[in-house]
């Protein structure tokens, strides 16, 4: 019975190939030793930050024991460590934090609501790009845009403006109680 590999190759053929591989010794590659920066050994110290290589957790100093162990905390467990099973660590840094500034307008108090109804179209969507600005800066998250029912034309352009805006995520047409489609309910980002 003859024996195929995983390439269609028969036995005989795998074993010479075997026996061609385990004479084709390894060339020895000489390493290139660099002497640019010797490494710093760290002089322990009380309080220093550690990593306890044996068991990869972070942990704390808390004092010498003889030349070469220490008492480490780590977590809430105090524990026994050689010095050898030890590696520094650098103090993290403390982030940074970002400022946040509100502008907020004192002479104007921008109300959850604009009415529009009577106002031609260009003037309209001048408005509601002012309002919806304002709306931000007071820091509201939805505001109402009442342009009526009417013929519909001050309605789809308004709408049309809302859904092309950056900073608004959805809109909606008011509920039956809200004033069905003669009002439009903006949700801002």
């Amino acid at each position: 019975m003859q024996l195929q590999g995983a390439a269609g190759l028969k036995e005989h053929e795998l074993i010479e190939m075997k026996s061609r591989l385990n004479q084709v010794k390894p060339k020895t590659i000489q390493k290139k030793v660099i002497h640019d920066v010797p490494k710093v050994v760290h002089k322990f110290a009380k309080g220093d930050q550690v990593r306890i290589l044996s068991l990869n957790q972070k942990g704390v100093l808390l004092d010498r024991v003889n030349s070469k162990e220490w008492n480490a905390q780590i977590g809430i467990i105090k524990t026994k460590v050689k010095e050898a099973d030890l590696e520094y660590l650098q103090p993290e840094q403390p982030k940074k934090l970002r400022h946040v500034t509100t502008v907020k307008s004192d002479n104007s108090i921008t109300k959850t609501e604009l009415d529009l109804r009577g106002v031609r179209y260009e003037d309209a969507l001048q408005q509601v790009d002012k309002y919806i600005d304002e709306a931000l800066l007071a820091g509201y998250h939805q505001v109402s845009i009442i342009h009526g029912k009417g013929t519909g034309a001050l309605r789809q352009g308004v709408t049309e403006f809302l859904k092309n805006h950056r900073m608004v995520k959805s809109i909606r047409f008011g509920a039956a109680a809200e004033g069905g489609n003669g009002i439009t309910i903006a949700e801002l980002k």
